[in-house]
């Protein structure tokens, strides 16, 4: 059976309306396409990092409720997981704030499981994190050999470039 893997940032977002906070819940644009294909019930792999903190838990156990498979979830007890703070104009566009405290290492574990025709989503963000980006190339190098269908999510904003 074809697999589905997908590397991608991991934040809390904190979604406020006219200054008061109105929603809170896991995010990043691989994490939310995760979510929607564990609901379907692909069973997908998710490959991010998040801590072993408080928020780290939410995560976890709202990938865990929607189907998404986490064994490959890099969990840090140095740092705390990735907070993102979404404000919402009168029209609901919103702008970000991002607060991130990262392990010196980071994103260690990756599978080697990857079959003919596997498919594998990966984000922006790692794609442009020097951080991560080698453990992604050499996730996407395997993927590519191996034959996987490789799909790119360009969900960059401005904010990112700081």
């Amino acid at each position: 059976m074809r697999k589905v893997f997908g590397f991608g940032e991991t934040v809390f977002d904190i979604i406020f309306k006219e200054g008061v906070p109105v929603a809170a819940k896991p995010g990043g644009s691989v994490l939310n396409a995760f979510v929607s294909l564990g609901r379907l019930g692909w069973n997908p792999s998710f490959i991010s990092e998040y801590g072993m903190d408080d928020v780290g838990e939410l995560i976890e156990n709202t990938l865990k409720k929607n189907g998404v498979h986490t064994g490959y979830v890099n969990r840090f007890s140095e740092g705390q997981s990735a907070l993102a703070l979404a404000f919402l104009d009168k029209d609901n566009n919103a702008s970000y704030s991002f607060y991130r405290k990262f392990p010196e290492k980071r994103l260690q574990k990756l599978p080697d499981d990857i079959q003919p025709d596997d498919i594998i989503m990966f984000g922006s963000i790692y794609a442009h994190t020097s951080e991560v980006r080698s453990s992604v190339i050499r996730f996407l190098e395997l993927g590519k050999q191996m034959g996987g269908l490789i799909l790119y999510d360009p969900n960059f904003r401005e904010v990112h470039l700081a």
